[in-house]
């Protein structure tokens, strides 16, 4: 397999390099402070609890504070900054246990420690961000997983060899060198943060404004919502999922250290199987399936315990759930990533952080008390079921069984009122990027273009549309997005880029609002615009009669035949010039009606002819 980000992009590999060194040291610090702690002190596992609990505290306790210093402040210095202090501190940690043995000491450390990791983590990534193109998101987190659990992996072993070799210190004393180097790396990363203006003062007070407005970003689009949700719901399944495998490996199974970490391991491959996987399909995802499809791995194998297994089928069984929970990890923070901008990045991942490690911390204490009423096998069955139903939210959450019945019932209508008829199929190319360019003459142009496609499209619609109580709410509820007429709408234009990302289809109106004769008139250029940003091929359409049963004055329709024609693709890449494409579509549109025009007399019931002559005699 090819990493073409690492061998492209000079920034990204610094960042990469610097995270494999590092990560890998900080199993060194792991295994020491697990030597010192649980060996030397014969802990039974209360005190490690109590540091692993501090160890995370910073994250809840500063982690807005640190989101809003990544947006704010420069995110390679913040970086950079973090790694020479951590360490500073992990060299501290052996000298201070030889001098006083003390686990309240050890705790001040690992949350000094702590505190310089929640400072790091908002900053790199957000700063993935930064030093990447959009499309290669999903390949840069994949490849940052992958590296964390390979560093698990293969950390864990070296550390338990140069621990057995060369004593605890010096595992301390290379993992504080390991830091020195990824900051080494770090500083050769091509990043510009712009200075803050003279009006945006980098003050405590600005800080705690900017925490406000990360907060209500939050508060107001449901997206960001959902997926801290998700997020948190992810966070209570490893919790709980942690604990009860490392106890049904030791009770149930009889495994001693070397089977359950036999077993964890095989967790950890299926996350960097599921991590390679996203990586050679990063041109096909779609991301809203990806996070169900993840969620209901999860959820299933988590479920498989309730079979009570065996030590080789629980071994496929983490692998398995190994890869969905890698592929559900990737797909949240890429789509984070995408959706915030830039300047609201480090809050927002803040915040999600925040949560899951609240949630986490939470369910580890109550794991513990639960494992001493009930079963592991029933709590096993616990969050399986969670995984299964958040699978099942996500799905039923893309609208599209509820759009798919709407779009039935409309097309009933539709042939019912207006003897509804659809030509042209044959030109839309199937799994192509597309963007609907057709003629407005009607108020049931847009019903018109839904029923003649069967799939599901999105539509750009004028803002005055959403200020009428009805029609508004069903514009909203159909996904319309919103305009404004004689302006530059770049959160429209990039929402809709995104839905043609996303695998949907966008239908634009280029005239801009509905005709008051009939006729075609002057294409605008968001039309070429979209379709250039997405790549995407516009094809051309035609609505005929829709004038004649509904236009825009009347309050009703009246009974009238309509027919929907599309034509062949309009190719961008022929019209490097965004005029003279929209010039081509709006050619193509006006033959397309002049066509239908022409056999209108075909469609309109003899009745209606010898009626309307009558009337002219």
């Amino acid at each position: 397999m090819k990493f073409r980000l690492l061998k492209g992009n000079r920034s990204f590999r610094a960042l990469w390099t610097g995270q494999l060194i590092s990560a890998l040291g900080d199993r060194l610090t792991q295994m020491g402070i697990l030597t010192f702690v649980m060996v030397l002190s014969k802990d039974d596992g209360s005190k490690m609890a109590l540091i692993t609990f501090f160890s995370l505290l910073p994250f809840l306790l500063f982690g807005p504070l640190f989101g809003a210093a990544a947006d704010r402040y420069n995110r390679k210095k913040i970086m950079i900054f973090a790694d020479m202090a951590r360490a500073g501190i992990v060299v501290l940690i052996p000298i201070a246990w030889g001098y006083a043995q003390s686990i309240a000491l050890m705790i001040t450390l690992v949350f000094v420690l702590g505190t310089l990791s929640a400072l790091f983590s908002p900053a790199k990534m957000s700063i993935i961000a930064n030093i990447t193109a959009k499309d290669d998101y999903l390949e840069a987190n994949s490849l940052i997983v992958t590296t964390g659990t390979v560093a698990t992996l293969i950390g864990t072993l070296l550390a338990g060899i140069v621990i057995k070799i060369s004593g605890i210190k010096a595992g301390f004393y290379i993992n504080s060198l390991t830091y020195i180097l990824s900051a080494f790396f770090i500083l050769s990363i091509s990043y510009y943060k712009p200075p803050v203006g003279k009006n945006e003062e980098n003050t405590n007070k600005a800080l705690i404004k900017d925490i406000k407005i990360g907060m209500k970003y939050i508060w107001r689009h449901s997206i960001v919502k959902q997926l801290i949700a998700l997020s948190a719901v992810f966070a209570f399944i490893s919790s709980f999922a942690y604990i009860l495998i490392l106890n049904y490996s030791a009770n149930t199974l009889k495994q001693n250290s070397l089977g359950t970490g036999m077993l964890l391991s095989s967790a950890g491959l299926g996350m960097v199987a599921g991590s390679l996987i996203l990586i050679k399909r990063k041109d096909k995802i779609k991301y809203k399936r990806a996070l169900y499809l993840s969620y209901l791995i999860v959820g299933v194998f988590c479920l498989a315990f309730i079979g009570k297994p065996d030590f080789y089928a629980v071994a496929v069984i983490l692998f398995c759930a190994g890869i969905g929970a890698s592929m559900l990890t990737i797909a949240m923070d890429t789509v984070l990533q995408r959706i915030i901008p830039d300047e609201l990045k480090g809050k927002i991942f803040s915040a999600s952080g925040i949560v899951s490690n609240a949630v986490f911390l939470a369910c580890l204490l109550l794991v513990g008390f639960l494992l001493k009423v009930t079963s592991s096998i029933f709590l096993f069955g616990l969050i399986g079921t969670a995984g299964i139903v958040s699978a099942l939210v996500i799905f039923l959450s893309d609208k599209l069984w509820g759009y798919q019945l709407f779009r039935m019932f409309l097309c009933l209508v539709m042939r019912i009122l207006f003897n509804f008829k659809v030509s042209g199929l044959e030109h839309i190319r199937a799994k192509r990027k597309i963007v609907f360019a057709g003629n407005h003459a009607s108020l049931i142009d847009g019903i018109a273009l839904m029923c003649a496609y069967p799939h599901r499209v999105y539509f750009l619609a004028a803002d005055s549309l959403f200020k009428e109580a009805f029609l508004g709410r069903c514009a909203k509820k159909l996904g319309y997005i919103p305009i404004k007429r004689g302006g530059f709408n770049k959160e429209s234009i990039c929402q809709a880029v995104e839905i043609i990302h996303s695998g949907h289809s966008i239908g634009i109106f280029p005239e801009g609002k509905i005709t008051q004769d009939g006729r075609l008139t002057e294409g605008k250029a968001g039309v070429a615009l979209i379709a250039k940003l997405a790549q995407a091929d516009i094809i051309p359409f035609a609505i005929e009669g829709a004038y004649e049963a509904w236009p825009a004055p009347k309050k009703y329709p009246r009974r009238f035949p309509i027919e929907v024609r599309f034509g062949a693709p309009v190719e961008i890449k022929e019209h490097p010039v965004s005029d003279e494409l929209v010039k081509e579509v709006m050619q193509d549109i006006g033959k397309i009606k002049l066509e239908l025009e022409r056999e209108g007399y075909l469609r309109v019931d003899p009745g209606d002819i010898i009626s309307h002559l009558i009337n002219i005699g």
